[in-house]
């Protein structure tokens, strides 16, 4: 369940950077910037950021998260709509993972860089489903997690306070709020800050 935690917080994260990169794309949000680029260079350099991010929960390396295997261990009765969301994305994984690489959260020898990221470009529509397919998914899990991880709560709490008690320190529990984690009504969050 712990893991769980970490893949939450990146959860949050990575919807929040694919809502931004949405108003961006629509002109809602318009950066100053002293070179002149357009919301629309913006929305493509949180792109990048996004597919390195989607890359991270789906690899399955050691420092990867295998969030679908997570997802069917701790998820068990849909383990079918996660086989079947997995079968749909797998097919433009290595373009994700090799964009990662080579262009994403690393930069790889010019030839590869720039490769790795006209490929992205050449897969925009298959690449773009599989962040949406994934999407789908995780907002299925999210509206489950309540009758499926009724835990996550107190192993959030459990957690947080083993870390302050390791560390020093206290983690901010409003934060955790709007990682949706830790729920505005929970008696532990009357009493901590």
């Amino acid at each position: 369940m712990r893991r769980y935690v970490v893949f939450r917080v990146k959860a949050i994260e990575f919807l929040d950077i694919g809502a931004l990169r949405q108003a961006l794309n629509k002109g809602e949000v318009v950066p100053s910037t002293p070179v002149g680029r357009i919301p629309r260079d913006f929305a493509d350099s949180l792109r990048t950021v996004q597919l390195s991010w989607f890359a991270i929960f789906i690899d399955k390396s050691k420092d990867g998260m295998d969030v679908i295997k997570l997802w069917k261990e701790l998820f068990p009765k849909y383990k079918t709509q996660i086989e079947e969301a997995w079968a749909r994305m797998e097919p433009a994984w290595h373009v994700v993972r090799r964009f990662r690489d080579k262009a994403g959260f690393h930069a790889d020898k010019p030839s590869a860089f720039f490769k790795a990221r006209r490929e992205i470009i050449e897969q925009q529509e298959a690449v773009t489903a599989v962040v949406e397919e994934f999407g789908r998914l995780l907002s299925l899990l999210l509206n489950a997690e309540p009758t499926e991880l009724p835990d996550l709560e107190e192993a959030t709490e459990g957690l947080l306070a083993e870390l302050e008690a390791k560390q020093g320190g206290r983690y901010k529990r409003d934060e955790f709020k709007r990682y949706l984690m830790l729920p505005n009504t929970s008696k532990a969050n009357a009493m901590l800050p």
